[in-house]
């Protein structure tokens, strides 16, 4: 009986860290490089390194490759800017809410697309500066049609 207990706790182990495992890469990571800091830095910052994907209509990559981002609460918002701020990019956004109006010559409500984002796959259900990022995300900001 003893045997048997054990073995069903080391497959329940090995499902869970299974199901705890990193999701395989969202999309393959270009030669891009950006980096985010505040011109002023407090003391409290930490360093978070993600992948960023900025994808206007008819897959125009604007920017796909890693960005740095250095903030106290490093966010979805930070790694855009570094990311769009490190090749030059125009874009129009607000930081108050995180919204995001335009990149480049892509403005949002244009034909009815509109700048999605998404972590590691999944639509963001918060605005781009209340995402919070960890090492290793996987950002996408997308010039499409909304599914809703």
């Amino acid at each position: 009986m003893k045997r048997i207990f054990v073995m069903v706790l080391l497959v329940m182990g090995l499902v869970g860290l299974v199901g705890c495992a990193k999701e395989d890469a969202v999309f393959k990571v270009g030669n891009d490089e950006g980096e985010y800091a505040p011109e002023q830095l407090s003391g409290w910052e930490v360093e978070r390194t993600v992948y960023v994907q900025i994808l206007g209509p008819n897959d125009d990559e604007l920017f796909n490759g890693t960005v740095v981002v250095t903030a106290p609460n490093p966010t979805v918002y930070h790694a855009f800017l570094g990311a769009v701020l490190s090749k030059g990019i125009p874009q129009s956004s607000s930081s108050d809410s995180g919204f995001i109006e335009s990149i480049s010559s892509y403005v949002g409500g244009t034909n009815g697309r509109y700048w999605l984002i998404y972590n590691n796959g999944e639509s963001l259900l918060v605005g781009t500066n209340s995402s919070q990022i960890r090492n290793g995300d996987y950002i996408q900001l997308i010039f499409e049609e909304p599914s809703f």
